[in-house]
């Protein structure tokens, strides 16, 4: 998977996911929609945010010790892609950047570096599981490609800390390359931001729950600019606390181009 303006207007994506959880809008309550209208309507807001915001990750572990990284995550359409990059900043040991480019037709491409001085390498879809600084957000969090699923499903409506919900129920094809089942979010009618997602796994594990709070509006636009990330029945946590940024910020290209931002082959694959 948005910082508000002047403050916390992130978190439509994760990358969250998101960078985790971007896709907020100027969207009006309707009557149940068709799941195709629905997600239709989410990917062009998504693909018409352009986000920079600068916040801070927390992993809590079950005894309550707690690591603190800090996060720069800038997202931009370019002429063939929305990309997404998600930058580790700080402890420098974990300096970790990931860049995501979510074609509009096709599977998504993943580049990676770890570490200082290491090169960009194409991360294959085998290792999306990969966690992000031993957080409980992995690499196909950040991708957050589920709107794109084939089996899409409105399941009814339900509250989420007093606002009013769709229930939207997303399922891979088979053969799909992905460690979820299904997911299922609770987008707020009123501004299409997601407030609760549960990742249910396509093997043995415990679901995946997120929850996003602190909506804000910015531009136009809302998102929340807190998520928490935690395995459903676990004592640990991640949470991503958005502190700066604004959505419709000065993003150049070149920020969010494998070529340019990692020196990396933009036509690999």
């Amino acid at each position: 998977m948005k910082p508000a303006a002047g403050g916390n207007a992130l978190g439509r994506r994760l990358f969250v996911t998101a960078a985790a959880a971007m896709i907020g809008s100027h969207a009006s309550p309707l009557e149940l929609p068709q799941a195709a209208a629905l997600t239709r309507r989410i990917l062009e807001l998504r693909r018409g945010s352009i986000v920079r915001a600068h916040g801070r990750l927390v992993v809590t572990d079950a005894r309550k010790q707690q690591r603190v990284f800090q996060i720069v995550v800038l997202q931009k359409r370019l002429a063939r892609s929305l990309n997404l990059l998600w930058t580790v900043t700080e402890p420098l040991e974990a300096r970790t950047r990931i860049l995501v480019a979510a074609p509009f037709e096709g599977r998504p491409t993943v580049w990676l570096v770890s570490g200082v001085a290491a090169k960009a390498a194409v991360l294959p879809t085998e290792s999306w599981a990969r966690a992000i600084v031993g957080s409980h957000l992995t690499v196909e969090d950040l991708i957050d490609d589920h709107f794109t699923w084939p089996k899409q499903s409105v399941t009814g409506e339900e509250a989420v800390t007093g606002k009013m919900c769709y229930v939207l129920r997303s399922e891979p094809a088979e053969g799909h390359a992905s460690t979820y089942g299904s997911v299922t979010t609770w987008m707020d009618e009123a501004t299409l931001v997601p407030l609760r997602i549960v990742k249910e796994p396509r093997g043995p594990g415990a679901p995946k729950e997120i929850v996003c709070r602190g909506l804000r509006q910015s531009a136009g636009h809302w998102s929340a600019s807190n998520i928490e990330v935690r395995l459903r029945g676990s004592a640990g946590s991640t949470k991503i606390v958005f502190t700066a940024g604004s959505e419709n910020a000065r993003v150049q290209d070149s920020e969010v181009d494998p070529k340019f931002a990692l020196g990396a082959d933009g036509n690999s694959r």
